[in-house]
């Protein structure tokens, strides 16, 4: 089943289709709730994102996929690439649109952005600083992040970093990723161009095996530090 498959299997039934591998492991883990937030601007990272809910769902966990809201209409992007971001959001549509409450209701969070410039993208920044509570209602909470594939030299070695340093003024746990999920590969990417980012060919394009391991790890990771 392709991305956009699991994706819209995911939203309307609730489920992923677990595969038998980590069946055993998947006992290991009771009722871990775990949040996958992210903001894709052209489907790249909403396909990691769906790998990573796959991934924790496949360990036992309870996962909601959440998408964050743009900070601008389409209608105000660059006019070359309007075709391409009007295909993802009509390609997202069906993703709930993320709340502070999915971050409280979550044991585990896994935050996904692009990798822009180096920095977590304004669209997870105006999230997460206003979901920033005083009481430390996200303190103690297990915390991962992924980001889509840059041409760009250490650009999401440099988001990564940057969006768990953010974290942790929540007081959350980082569950850091492990180097392949530091530098997801796509045939794009090693043609030293931006992963083509239409609905159609960028999820086809990544390699989503590291993501569904850091949505396993993260869930696995949660479970240990309950017990």
């Amino acid at each position: 089943m392709t991305v956009r498959g699991e994706l819209v299997r995911y939203v309307i039934h609730g489920s992923l289709r677990p595969h038998d591998h980590v069946g055993m492991r998947a006992a290991c883990v009771l009722s871990m709730n775990v949040a996958v937030i992210f903001y894709s601007l052209y489907g790249g990272t909403a396909a990691l994102a769906a790998a990573v809910a796959q991934g924790a769902e496949q360990a036992g966990a309870i996962v909601r996929l959440r998408r964050v809201a743009d900070l601008a209409a389409t209608e105000d992007r660059w006019s070359r690439a309007n075709e391409r971001i009007r295909a993802a959001r009509e390609h997202l549509a069906s993703v709930p649109l993320a709340q502070r409450d999915d971050l409280f209701w979550a044991d585990g969070i896994a935050i996904g952005s692009p990798a822009r410039y180096g920095a977590m993208c304004a669209e997870l920044r105006r999230f997460l600083d206003g979901s920033r509570q005083p009481s430390g209602d996200l303190a103690g909470k297990v915390v991962s992040a992924f980001c889509s594939p840059s041409a760009v030299q250490g650009a999401q070695r440099a988001t990564l970093q940057a969006t768990l340093v953010s974290l942790v003024d929540h007081g959350v746990l980082i569950q850091a990723p492990a180097r392949a999920e530091m530098a997801p590969a796509s045939s794009a990417a090693r043609r030293d161009g931006p992963p083509r980012a239409s609905p159609d060919d960028a999820p086809a394009e990544l390699d989503l095996a590291p993501a569904r391991a850091l949505g396993r790890r993260l869930a696995l990771f949660e479970s240990r530090t309950r017990g």
